[in-house]
Protein backbone atom coordinates (compact mmCIF):
# COMPACT_ATOMS: atom_id res chain seq x y z
CA UNK A 1 0.00 0.00 0.00
CA UNK A 2 1.36 3.42 -0.99
CA UNK A 3 1.03 6.17 1.58
CA UNK A 4 0.05 9.62 0.38
CA UNK A 5 1.33 12.54 2.45
CA UNK A 6 -0.78 15.51 3.44
CA UNK A 7 1.35 17.70 1.18
CA UNK A 8 0.63 15.44 -1.82
CA UNK A 9 -3.07 15.55 -1.06
CA UNK A 10 -2.97 19.34 -0.91
CA UNK A 11 -1.11 19.58 -4.23
CA UNK A 12 -3.53 17.12 -5.87
CA UNK A 13 -6.42 19.21 -4.62
CA UNK A 14 -4.83 22.34 -6.09
CA UNK A 15 -4.49 20.77 -9.53
CA UNK A 16 -8.10 19.57 -9.46
CA UNK A 17 -9.14 23.12 -8.61
CA UNK A 18 -7.09 24.50 -11.50
CA UNK A 19 -8.62 22.05 -13.99
CA UNK A 20 -12.09 22.82 -12.73
CA UNK A 21 -11.68 26.56 -13.04
CA UNK A 22 -9.89 26.46 -16.39
CA UNK A 23 -13.29 26.34 -18.04
CA UNK A 24 -14.11 29.66 -16.43
CA UNK A 25 -10.91 31.22 -17.81
CA UNK A 26 -9.66 31.93 -14.29
CA UNK A 27 -6.46 29.93 -14.54
CA UNK A 28 -4.10 32.92 -14.21
CA UNK A 29 -5.85 34.13 -11.06
CA UNK A 30 -5.81 30.67 -9.51
CA UNK A 31 -2.10 30.17 -10.28
CA UNK A 32 -1.31 33.53 -8.73
CA UNK A 33 -3.21 32.67 -5.57
CA UNK A 34 -1.74 29.19 -5.32
CA UNK A 35 1.76 30.58 -5.76
CA UNK A 36 1.19 32.94 -2.84
CA UNK A 37 -0.18 30.09 -0.72
CA UNK A 38 2.80 27.89 -1.58
CA UNK A 39 5.20 30.66 -0.54
CA UNK A 40 3.46 31.10 2.81
CA UNK A 41 3.44 27.33 3.39
CA UNK A 42 7.15 27.01 2.61
CA UNK A 43 7.93 29.65 5.23
CA UNK A 44 5.57 28.14 7.81
CA UNK A 45 6.90 24.61 7.45
CA UNK A 46 10.58 25.46 7.18
CA UNK A 47 12.07 24.80 10.63
CA UNK A 48 15.34 26.44 9.61
CA UNK A 49 13.69 29.70 8.63
CA UNK A 50 11.58 29.71 11.80
CA UNK A 51 14.62 29.16 14.00
CA UNK A 52 16.61 31.93 12.33
CA UNK A 53 13.90 34.46 13.09
CA UNK A 54 14.35 33.99 16.83
CA UNK A 55 17.92 32.84 17.45
CA UNK A 56 19.70 36.21 17.73
CA UNK A 57 21.18 37.21 21.10
CA UNK A 58 18.73 40.09 21.51
CA UNK A 59 15.72 38.03 20.33
CA UNK A 60 16.34 35.50 23.10
CA UNK A 61 15.90 38.12 25.83
CA UNK A 62 12.56 38.99 27.49
CA UNK A 63 10.37 41.43 25.56
CA UNK A 64 10.92 44.39 27.89
CA UNK A 65 14.70 44.04 27.59
CA UNK A 66 14.55 43.75 23.79
CA UNK A 67 12.46 46.90 23.51
CA UNK A 68 14.69 48.88 25.89
CA UNK A 69 17.91 47.79 24.18
CA UNK A 70 16.62 48.73 20.74
CA UNK A 71 15.74 52.16 22.11
CA UNK A 72 19.39 52.59 23.11
CA UNK A 73 18.79 52.13 26.84
CA UNK A 74 20.98 50.29 29.36
CA UNK A 75 19.58 47.20 31.11
CA UNK A 76 20.72 46.76 34.73
CA UNK A 77 19.67 43.62 36.61
CA UNK A 78 20.61 42.43 40.09
CA UNK A 79 21.25 43.90 43.50
CA UNK A 80 23.60 43.95 46.50
CA UNK A 81 26.78 43.63 44.46
CA UNK A 82 25.79 41.00 41.89
CA UNK A 83 24.79 42.54 38.56
CA UNK A 84 24.19 41.87 34.88
CA UNK A 85 24.26 44.91 32.64
CA UNK A 86 23.54 45.10 28.90
CA UNK A 87 23.65 47.66 26.12
CA UNK A 88 23.30 47.47 22.33
CA UNK A 89 25.74 49.49 20.26
CA UNK A 90 25.85 50.19 16.52
CA UNK A 91 29.42 49.14 15.88
CA UNK A 92 31.61 46.17 14.94
CA UNK A 93 32.93 43.43 17.23
CA UNK A 94 36.52 44.53 16.64
CA UNK A 95 35.71 48.15 17.39
CA UNK A 96 34.00 47.31 20.69
CA UNK A 97 36.92 45.05 21.60
CA UNK A 98 39.38 47.89 21.01
CA UNK A 99 37.41 50.17 23.35
CA UNK A 100 37.10 47.60 26.15
CA UNK A 101 40.83 46.81 26.02
CA UNK A 102 42.05 50.41 25.70
CA UNK A 103 43.27 50.28 29.32
CA UNK A 104 45.59 53.28 29.13
CA UNK A 105 42.81 55.58 27.92
CA UNK A 106 39.90 54.65 30.21
CA UNK A 107 40.19 57.99 31.99
CA UNK A 108 39.40 59.76 28.69
CA UNK A 109 35.93 58.28 28.25
CA UNK A 110 34.83 56.37 31.38
CA UNK A 111 33.03 58.43 34.05
CA UNK A 112 34.71 58.55 37.45
CA UNK A 113 38.03 57.15 36.19
CA UNK A 114 40.80 59.64 36.93
CA UNK A 115 43.72 57.38 36.02
CA UNK A 116 44.23 54.05 34.24
CA UNK A 117 47.53 52.42 33.36
CA UNK A 118 48.48 49.07 31.87
CA UNK A 119 51.22 47.65 34.12
CA UNK A 120 51.52 44.04 32.86
CA UNK A 121 51.14 42.93 29.25
CA UNK A 122 51.56 39.20 28.72
CA UNK A 123 49.69 38.49 25.51
CA UNK A 124 46.07 37.74 26.33
CA UNK A 125 46.75 38.23 30.06
CA UNK A 126 47.04 41.78 31.30
CA UNK A 127 46.99 43.79 34.53
CA UNK A 128 46.04 47.45 34.80
CA UNK A 129 45.75 49.89 37.68
CA UNK A 130 42.71 52.11 37.83
CA UNK A 131 41.91 55.01 40.14
CA UNK A 132 38.30 56.09 40.49
CA UNK A 133 36.83 59.19 42.08
CA UNK A 134 33.10 59.46 42.62
CA UNK A 135 31.47 62.65 43.87
CA UNK A 136 28.15 62.78 45.68
CA UNK A 137 26.24 65.74 47.06
CA UNK A 138 27.96 65.56 50.44
CA UNK A 139 31.32 63.82 49.87
CA UNK A 140 33.63 62.17 47.33
CA UNK A 141 35.10 58.66 47.29
CA UNK A 142 38.46 57.76 45.77
CA UNK A 143 39.54 54.16 45.28
CA UNK A 144 42.39 52.27 43.67
CA UNK A 145 42.21 48.79 42.19
CA UNK A 146 44.51 46.52 40.19
CA UNK A 147 42.60 44.34 37.77
CA UNK A 148 43.89 41.23 36.00
CA UNK A 149 42.22 40.29 32.71
CA UNK A 150 42.18 37.23 30.46
CA UNK A 151 41.14 38.07 26.91
CA UNK A 152 39.34 35.64 24.58
CA UNK A 153 39.26 37.64 21.37
CA UNK A 154 36.79 38.75 20.16
CA UNK A 155 34.03 37.44 22.41
CA UNK A 156 34.95 37.66 26.08
CA UNK A 157 37.13 39.43 28.64
CA UNK A 158 37.29 37.95 32.14
CA UNK A 159 38.53 40.20 34.93
CA UNK A 160 39.38 40.00 38.63
CA UNK A 161 40.70 42.49 41.17
CA UNK A 162 44.03 41.31 42.60
CA UNK A 163 44.85 44.35 44.76
CA UNK A 164 43.29 47.58 45.92
CA UNK A 165 40.43 49.01 47.92
CA UNK A 166 37.74 46.46 47.09
CA UNK A 167 37.19 43.17 48.90
CA UNK A 168 35.89 41.46 45.75
CA UNK A 169 35.60 42.42 42.11
CA UNK A 170 35.31 39.82 39.38
CA UNK A 171 33.25 39.22 36.29
CA UNK A 172 33.37 39.33 32.51
CA UNK A 173 32.48 41.24 29.36
CA UNK A 174 30.68 39.28 26.64
CA UNK A 175 30.36 40.52 23.05
CA UNK A 176 27.78 39.11 20.62
CA UNK A 177 27.19 40.24 17.01
CA UNK A 178 23.62 41.24 16.14
CA UNK A 179 22.15 41.18 12.62
CA UNK A 180 19.15 43.24 11.47
CA UNK A 181 17.51 40.09 10.03
CA UNK A 182 18.45 36.39 9.58
CA UNK A 183 21.53 35.72 7.43
CA UNK A 184 22.35 39.45 7.17
CA UNK A 185 25.81 40.76 8.14
CA UNK A 186 25.88 42.02 11.76
CA UNK A 187 25.61 45.77 12.21
CA UNK A 188 25.37 45.93 16.03
CA UNK A 189 26.98 44.36 19.08
CA UNK A 190 25.25 43.27 22.27
CA UNK A 191 27.56 44.03 25.22
CA UNK A 192 26.83 42.07 28.39
CA UNK A 193 28.70 42.85 31.62
CA UNK A 194 28.42 40.55 34.63
CA UNK A 195 30.10 41.46 37.91
CA UNK A 196 30.33 40.51 41.57
CA UNK A 197 31.58 43.35 43.77
CA UNK A 198 32.03 43.73 47.55
CA UNK A 199 33.38 46.76 49.39
CA UNK A 200 36.31 46.36 51.78
CA UNK A 201 35.37 49.01 54.33
CA UNK A 202 32.48 51.41 54.09
CA UNK A 203 30.16 53.17 56.53
CA UNK A 204 27.16 51.80 54.63
CA UNK A 205 26.97 48.88 52.20
CA UNK A 206 23.65 50.19 50.88
CA UNK A 207 25.27 53.52 50.05
CA UNK A 208 28.17 51.77 48.31
CA UNK A 209 25.90 49.58 46.17
CA UNK A 210 23.69 52.53 45.25
CA UNK A 211 26.70 54.52 44.05
CA UNK A 212 28.13 51.49 42.23
CA UNK A 213 24.88 50.79 40.38
CA UNK A 214 24.67 54.39 39.21
CA UNK A 215 28.31 54.28 38.12
CA UNK A 216 27.78 50.98 36.28
CA UNK A 217 24.90 52.36 34.21
CA UNK A 218 26.92 55.47 33.32
CA UNK A 219 29.89 53.28 32.35
CA UNK A 220 27.79 51.24 29.89
CA UNK A 221 26.39 54.44 28.38
CA UNK A 222 29.92 55.82 27.99
CA UNK A 223 31.14 52.63 26.32
CA UNK A 224 28.24 52.70 23.88
CA UNK A 225 29.00 56.34 23.03
CA UNK A 226 32.73 55.72 22.63
CA UNK A 227 32.29 52.63 20.40
CA UNK A 228 29.84 54.46 18.13
CA UNK A 229 32.05 57.57 18.05
CA UNK A 230 35.08 55.54 16.94
CA UNK A 231 33.04 53.43 14.52
CA UNK A 232 31.66 56.49 12.75
CA UNK A 233 34.90 58.49 12.70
Amino acid sequence: MVKISKTQLIITGYYKLINKLERKKDRFLVLFRLGAIALVMSIMFSSTATAKLFDGPVDQLPVQQRVALRKGEVILLGERGQYTCRVLTTSSMDNVWQVLTDYNRFSEFLPGVTSSELIVNNGDRKVFEQINKIKTLIFSIESRVEIATIEFYPQQIAFKAIDGDLKTLNGKWILEPVSPYPSAPPDQVLITHTVLVEPAKTPSDSLFFGIYEDSLEKTLVAIKQETEKRFNS
